[in-house]
């Protein structure tokens, strides 16, 4: 069954090492097309055909960025019918069998919650590059789990939503989970057309909407009982879109971005928000506030207040 790979990269060094080990470390490498879009300065996009022989290929001048949400639209945009719809990072690293451990663990879960409306997602494993340019994988870290975890609904200190990672009960099959990982994000194809994705929401907090639009529309979202995926987190060297050097060359200011991304979210999130970005079944809106133990009326109306008088911090302060 033929997987679509989505993956939105911006000025990434770690794209072309991410797609080689997500080919060899397949079981099936010639069910997979994959979806590129790559944020760069004109000479640098990296030449794909050479790897990829199921490739579509969006070059971005990067200046034109949009954020992750914009990127990852244009990503699901090249989906060509494919049995499954695969969103990952452009940093990240894959273990032997992957896809066909993917599947198992989608149809175990479809079993489990008796629909075939299964989202799996969680935080991946931990990878870092050393100065020698070998790869490290984490195993004890006191915030970067190597073993799976589900993911809990948190709001950070700024007022931005993001998840905070969750012990297994059971080892044995995937684990229900409350929210999704956008770097990671596993689902068959009807996904595609349910759950589109809202290019408005720049970064933090397209997860939680996400999660909630699905949710509202039937979805179940589960964590995967093994892990099958490293990332490399923080990258403290790297360019990222919300850095200074990075937003004096773009005519969209990334404060812009993110404050017009926050009022999105509070509309979605308080379910004012109409049509295919919105939730869908009211009920399930209700149930899923519950679920999570967020009111999002009180929590707009009183706690949203302490926060945002913090003003906007970095995304390096407040992402792992």
């Amino acid at each position: 069954m033929s997987i679509f790979i989505s993956i939105a990269s911006y000025k990434d060094t770690e794209l072309v090492p991410t797609i080689k080990s997500i080919i060899s470390n397949a079981d099936n490498p010639s069910n997979l097309h994959f979806g590129v879009v790559s944020q760069d300065e004109n000479r640098k996009h990296p030449n794909l055909d050479d790897i990829v022989d199921n490739l579509s290929y969006l070059k971005m001048d990067f200046r034109q960025a949009r954020g992750a949400g914009y990127a990852r639209k244009l990503a699901m945009e090249m989906y060509e019918g494919e049995d499954f719809y695969l969103q990952l990072d452009s940093h990240m690293r894959a273990i032997q069998g992957w896809d066909t451990k993917l599947k198992s663990m989608y149809h175990q879960s479809t079993k489990i919650a008796d629909t075939d409306k299964i989202i799996l997602s969680q935080y991946p494993a931990a990878y870092e590059i050393h100065t020698n340019g070998k790869e490290y994988f984490i195993q004890t870290h006191e915030e970067l789990w190597s073993t799976p975890t589900w993911s809990r609904v948190h709001n950070r200190d700024n007022g931005s939503w993001s998840s905070v990672r969750e012990k297994f009960d059971d080892l044995s099959q995937p684990h229900p989970s409350h929210t999704v990982l956008a770097g990671y994000i596993f689902a068959p194809s009807k996904f595609v057309e349910e759950i589109p994705y809202d290019e408005r929401i720049s970064f933090m907090g397209e997860e939680l909407c996400i999660a909630i639009r699905a949710y509202t529309r039937n979805w179940k979202i589960y964590a995967p009982n093994e892990m099958l995926f490293w990332h490399f987190y923080k990258r403290k060297q790297s360019p990222k879109i919300w850095n200074q050097m990075e937003d004096i060359k773009r005519p969209l200011k990334w404060v812009e971005m993110e404050m017009n991304s926050k009022r999105v979210q509070k509309e979605i999130l308080l379910g004012r928000e109409e049509g295919i970005f919105g939730i869908g079944d009211y009920d399930k809106y209700l149930e899923y506030q519950e679920l999570i133990g967020i009111n999002f009326a009180d929590f707009y109306e009183n706690e949203i207040n302490a926060k945002v008088n913090k003003g906007l911090k970095t995304q390096e302060l407040i992402f792992p």
